[in-house]
């Protein structure tokens, strides 16, 4: 479908030079203090495009001339000259930046005409696919001829309507809601109202079918509850087949894994009876070891009382010949005795006896310590080993718990969020067969009355409502997740309050979400739509829930810089932003960045430079 993209907006005038901004066809944010014409440039804009009267302001003394600049969808360039005071619309061939010195080359009446066509509404509507395009206008199917102001109010908001408590894309004024809910629906479906035939309605058949269309709308508003945040069924039936492969894939892991654990159970068993045999032994060698070493100790107390027998012996003379030292008896006296066998040599002898086999004990019992500390060394570094396999193996096993946690726990949840996925794809068949039972009664009706409610399609609002919700998301809104748009109420929802129910600030974030939201779903399914969004201030009065009032400080940083980078990077289409408050982050190579201060001898002073109000000339 085609797109507009404003290229310029210029006040010329006689003897003054042109006072011009440049929008980029991507993003395009200008920013400075107040009065310094940023509403204005909106303000020039809708009248070129034709509002009715262009607001006055001191600055414009001078200049008779707006001129907007735009590229169509065949990328030819024209603009539009309108005088400040009003009246038709000149339609210049080429890009005029300065006070048109030649005729125009064509007329257009600023007023919408059914019956002509040279009036800039059906200009602009044929360039963007939207021509005799009709929209039923009130209960009796009676149709109106799309117009381009029809649009204006979904893609160039004010200050003013961007704060308004009225929902968004509505003028506010009963007499128009279902001419302006009609061009919602044309955007969001493509579809107009030319099949509708305007007849007398029937009292009793509209509220039969009014009942039972009620009936329908009430069931279908609990099933759209509980597939409120879930995907639309497309992307369910991906995910289901994603999710069966997933399934497959998850058995052969688990089984590879646990097969891989049971291996390691089996190594681990194998070391932890290893190191029970192992320490028993060790303990058994270490009590052994101390009950040598009691025996090592006696022998060695063993031989030091022989040798300390033996050195008295030598100092008292018990090993020499001669009398005897134990009866007193000459040699040639001494006889044998049971008490005394007459020599003390023999008991020398028997003391060096008992003394070499005592050594000989004591040397065996070492060889053996000796050996007995070996095994015990050997059992020491053996269970250290078992100790620290065991260690391995256990973190092995941790880490395959690890792995294997969320795998066990994910068949389960597969499993459930398969059954999910198959519920809600069973919801979405049902809201297709209620939609069409509601399109049938809407058609059964169309002899008398169809509300315009009754042809959105729920679909359609609820991937508008995805859309919305996606936005504030980006935008780090803090309570994104709970925002919708509402079917019944032509609104947004935020929480369980209504848009209109929340401060200044917040309906102004939430009506630049609706409005980008509803391009963005144009664009993605190639609906028509004019291609561009204007907003003005669409931040300066927000303040997070946490402030006390939505005048203290600035904006939070974080969505300033989230809502930047937003459009940036996920808006397709061309958007002019009005700011006070800066962006807080350079814009992109192809984004335009404007900033007015408000100082005549500073930078850009605004839009239009300022006037000395004494000799009422320009500075």
């Amino acid at each position: 479908m085609g797109r507009l993209t404003l290229l310029h907006v210029t006040f010329t005038g006689t003897n003054i030079a042109p006072a011009s901004v440049d929008f980029s066809p991507h993003v395009t944010v200008i920013h400075g203090p107040s009065d310094t014409g940023k509403s204005f440039i909106v303000d020039a804009i809708d009248f070129a495009l034709g509002a009715k009267e262009l607001k006055e302001i001191p600055e414009r003394e001078g200049y008779s001339r707006v001129l907007l600049g735009l590229e169509l969808p065949s990328g030819e360039r024209i603009t539009l000259a309108r005088s400040v005071d009003g009246g038709s619309i000149s339609l210049y061939r080429s890009d005029v930046r300065i006070e048109p010195s030649t005729p125009a080359d064509e007329t257009l009446i600023a007023k919408h005409s059914a019956t002509r066509k040279n009036n800039v509404s059906r200009f602009l509507l044929d360039q963007v696919g939207l021509d005799e395009k009709q929209v039923r206008k009130n209960a009796r199917n009676e149709t109106h001829m799309l117009s381009f102001r029809d649009l204006i109010r979904l893609c160039l908001i004010g200050e003013t309507e961007m704060q308004a408590e009225v929902a968004p894309g509505f003028s506010g004024n009963p007499v128009n809601k279902t001419k302006e809910v009609s061009t919602l629906k044309l955007l969001l479906t493509g579809e107009d109202d030319s099949a509708l035939t305007a007849v007398p309605s029937a009292q009793e058949q509209r509220r039969l079918r009014g009942a039972q269309q009620e009936v329908i709308e009430r069931m279908l508003g609990q099933i759209e509850a509980q597939l409120q945040g879930v995907a639309g069924p497309t992307e369910l039936k991906a995910q289901l087949g994603r999710l069966n492969a997933t399934i497959d894939k998850h058995g052969a892991t688990v089984g590879n894994l646990t097969e891989q654990r049971s291996q390691l159970l089996v190594k681990l068993n194998e070391l932890q009876s290893a190191d029970v045999g192992q320490r028993s032994e060790y303990s058994d060698a270490t009590v052994l070891r101390q009950r040598f070493a009691l025996l090592q100790k006696q022998y060695e107390n063993d031989l030091a009382r022989l040798e300390m027998i033996v050195e008295a012996g030598n100092l008292l003379g018990y090993f020499r010949s001669g009398t005897c030292v134990f009866c007193g008896a000459d040699p040639s006296s001494q006889h044998l005795d049971p008490a005394c066998d007459g020599t003390a040599n023999n008991f020398g002898a028997s003391v060096d006896s008992e003394t070499q086999k005592t050594k000989e004990l004591l040397d065996d019992l070492r060889v053996t310590m000796g050996s007995l500390d070996a095994r015990i060394d050997a059992l020491r570094k053996s269970i250290n080993a078992i100790h620290r396999d065991t260690l391995s193996l256990q973190q092995s096993v941790k880490a395959l718990d690890v792995r294997m946690k969320p795998e066990k726990g994910s068949l389960r949840e597969l499993l459930a969020k398969r059954s999910e996925i198959e519920k809600h794809l069973v919801l979405y068949e049902q809201v297709k067969t209620f939609e069409d039972m509601i399109r049938r009664i809407v058609d059964e009706t169309q002899p008398e009355v169809a509300t315009a409610i009754g042809g959105l399609s729920p679909t359609a609002v609820r991937d508008l409502s995805a859309e919305i919700t996606q936005r504030l998301a980006e935008w780090t809104y803090p309570s994104a997740a709970s925002v919708r748009y509402d079917r019944n109420e032509l609104d947004i929802i935020d929480g369980d309050q209504p848009r209109s129910a929340h401060g200044k600030g917040v309906r102004a974030i939430l009506h630049a979400a609706f409005t980008l939201a509803l391009a963005q779903y144009c664009f993605d399914r190639e609906l028509p739509h004019p291609g561009f969004v204007v907003l003005d201030s669409p931040l300066v009065t927000y303040r997070p829930p946490d402030q006390s009032t939505e005048t203290d400080g600035e904006p939070p940083e974080g969505v300033v810089r989230a809502f930047y980078r937003d459009i940036q990077a996920n808006f397709d289409g061309q958007i002019i932003i009005m700011e006070n408050t800066d962006p807080l982050e350079a814009l992109g190579t192809r984004e335009r960045d404007i900033r007015f201060t408000k100082h005549a001898d500073e930078g850009r002073y605004g839009f239009l430079p300022v006037v000395d109000s004494e000799e009422n000339c320009m500075i």
